[in-house]
C-alpha cells in the first residue's frame, strides 16, 4: 500500500499522530504490512512537551483487526484533537529501530513513519492535506502551488503556479522553481533510484518512463514555461492525480544535490528541506561538489534522528498554511530494550513510545492513572493474511471462505491488546477512507457462520 500522510494537533503534551489513506500494495506471498481499520496505539510520558504530528504505526502481525475510523468512545481513552497548541520544547521519541524502505529517501520511501516526518516537517509538495483529523484532513490543499490547478475540460492537463518566497534551506538557501519539480518527477523516472511507486505515474503522466534520468525537458508531459509554472499533461483522466502530487516521492529536492545521489538510499543523510525545520548539521553540508558532501550529522541510521527548526524559516511560515509548525527540536534516538522504552515513558523519561505490548497497553488501559496517557487515533488501514490464489488450495474461493471463517479474529485481537487495537475487520476498505460514507462491498461475516455446503472440486 503506498501511503499518504496528513497530521492531527494535539495540546498539552498530547501526542499527536499521523492518518494514513491508501492505494495499491505489493503481497508476493508475505504477511502483507497494509493496514485500513486498525487505530494506532500509543502512550507518552509525563513531561508537557509538544509534540509534532508524525506517523506511529501498530505493530501487529496476520491480524485482521481495525477500527472504524477512530472512534474509541468504547475504550474510554483519548482521542482529543484540539487545536489549542502551544510553541516550543522538544519531542523526543525512543524507537526499537527506523522503519525506513530507503534510507529515508523521499522518492523510494515507501512506509507511513517516514511519510509522517518528512510530510510534516521536511519536505513540500505542489499540494498537500489539511493536516487535522477527520474528513477534514482529507481535503487536497495548495502548499507550493498558489493554489489548486488549473485543469483542461478533458482532465488531462494540469497547469500549477508556484508562491513567491518558497525556498530551500541550509546549506542550499535559494528559491524554488518549476525545474525542482520537475527533478522530482525525474527522479522518480529514474530506476535506480528505485520509486516504489512509480507506477503510480508511469504510464499517467505522458511520456515518464522508468528508466534512465531523463534530464531536464526529458519528460514529455511535464514543461516547465517559467520558474513559476509547471503543466502536467496526462495520457487520460486521473481523478487522484493531486493525490499522487502529494506524494513523498513528488516533492522538490535541489538538483545541486540530489544529482551525487542516484542510487536507492543514498539521498537520504543528505536530505535538503524546503519546509520548516531540517535535519541537525544540514547548515554544514558543503555542497561546492559531490566529493565535498559528508553526511549530515542529524541522521545516524543506526544511532538516531534529529531535525530542528530553519533559522530563515519565520519568513515564509505565511507560505505555508496548514502545518502549524509548533515545536523546536525532534529527537529520535533508537532503543532495542523494549521493555526499557515502556519503562522510560511510564517515568516520564521520553516523551512517547509506539508499538506498546499487549501486557503494558493492558495496563494502561486498566489503570486509572495511566490511561489518561494512552491515546488512540485511526490507522485507516487493515492488517490481513494473504493467501495465494494461483496455487492450491486457495485457488478455490470455497476454501479462502472457510480459512476466513474459521479464524479466531477475536482471540488474535484479544492477543494483541483487544478492543483498544481495532476492531475485526468485515471488509478490506475502512469508511475512514471514504469519508466516512459507507462503503459498498459485501461485508465479511466477523463471526464464524455455518459451514457452506459447495460442489465437490475438480482434481
Amino acid at each position: 500500500m503506498v501511503f499518504e500522510t496528513r497530521w492531527i494537533r494535539g495540546r498539552d503534551g498530547d501526542l499527536v499522530t499521523e492518518r494514513e489513506k491508501g492505494g495499491k500494495g505489493k503481497q508476493q506471498g508475505r504477511f502483507h504490512k497494509q493496514c485500513s481499520n486498525e487505530r494506532n496505539v500509543f502512550m507518552r510520558g509525563r513531561k508537557n512537551l509538544w509534540f509534532i504530528a508524525m506517523m506511529l504505526v501498530l505493530s501487529l502481525v496476520a491480524a485482521a483487526c481495525g477500527g472504524n475510523g477512530g472512534d474509541a468512545a468504547d475504550t474510554d481513552v483519548d482521542t482529543d484533537t484540539s487545536e489549542d497548541v502551544a510553541k516550543g520544547g522538544t519531542a523526543i521519541w525512543e524507537s526499537e529501530e527506523f522503519s525506513f524502505t530507503s534510507g529515508f529517501d523521499p522518492t523510494g520511501e515507501y512506509l507511513g513513519e517516514a511519510w509522517g516526518v518528512m510530510t510534516n516537517l521536511l519536505i513540500r509538495n505542489l499540494v498537500s492535506y489539511r493536516h487535522v483529523a477527520g474528513v477534514e484532513g482529507n481535503e487536497i490543499v495548495p502548499d507550493l502551488a498558489v493554489d489548486l490547478p488549473e485543469v483542461s475540460e478533458d482532465g488531462l492537463t494540469y497547469t500549477f503556479t508556484i508562491k513567491d518566497g518558497v525556498t530551500f534551506g541550509p546549506p542550499v538557501n535559494r528559491e524554488i522553481t518549476s525545474a525542482d519539480i520537475e527533478y522530482a518527477f525525474r527522479r522518480i523516472a529514474t530506476e535506480e533510484t528505485v520509486a516504489q511507486y512509480a507506477n503510480y505515474y508511469e504510464g499517467t503522466i505522458e511520456g515518464l518512463k522508468v528508466g534512465d534520468d531523463p534530464g531536464p525537458g526529458g519528460i514529455s508531459g511535464i514543461e516547465t514555461p517559467d520558474e513559476k509554472t509547471i503543466v502536467f499533461t496526462l495520457t487520460k483522466p486521473a481523478g487522484d492525480f493531486l493525490n499522487r502530487a502529494a506524494m513523498p516521492a513528488a516533492a522538490v529536492v535541489p538538483e545541486e544535490v540530489g544529482k551525487c545521489f542516484t542510487k536507492a538510499g543514498e539521498y537520504g543523510r543528505y536530505l535538503i528541506s524546503s519546509a520548516g525545520y531540517m535535519l541537525e548539521g544540514a547548515d554544514k553540508l558543503d555542497i561546492t561538489s559531490c566529493k565535498t558532501m559528508k553526511p549530515i550529522s542529524g541522521f545516524n541510521p543506526t544511532k538516531s534522528m534529529v531535525i530542528v527548526r530553519r533559522p530563515d524559516y519565520d519568513e515564509e511560515q505565511a507560505t505555508d498554511e496548514y502545518r502549524q509548525n509548533n515545536i523546536d527540536r525532534f529527537e529520535h534516538p533508537l532503543n532495542t530494550n523494549t521493555n526499557d522504552l515502556e519503562q522510560k515513558v511510564i517515568a516520564g523519561d521520553t516523551d512517547f513510545v509506539q508499538t506498546p505490548t499487549p501486557s503494558t497497553l493492558r495496563k494502561f488501559v486498566q489503570d486509572p492513572d495511566l490511561k489518561e496517557r494512552l491515546h488512540i487515533n485511526a490507522g485507516d488501514r487493515t492488517w490481513y493474511i494473504t493467501m495465494n490464489m494461483a496455487e492450491p488450495p486457495f485457488d478455490d474461493i470455497h476454501v479462502r471462505k472457510a480459512a476466513n471463517l474459521v479464524m479466531d479474529k477475536e482471540g488474535l485481537r484479544r492477543a494483541w491488546g483487544g478492543e483498544t487495537t481495532g476492531e475485526i475487520a468485515t471488509h478490506i476498505v475502512p469508511d475512514t477512507l471514504l469519508n466516512g460514507s459507507s462503503t459498498t462491498t459485501t461485508p465479511i461475516p466477523a463471526k464464524v457462520s455455518p459451514v457452506m455446503s459447495r460442489p465437490p472440486r475438480k482434481r
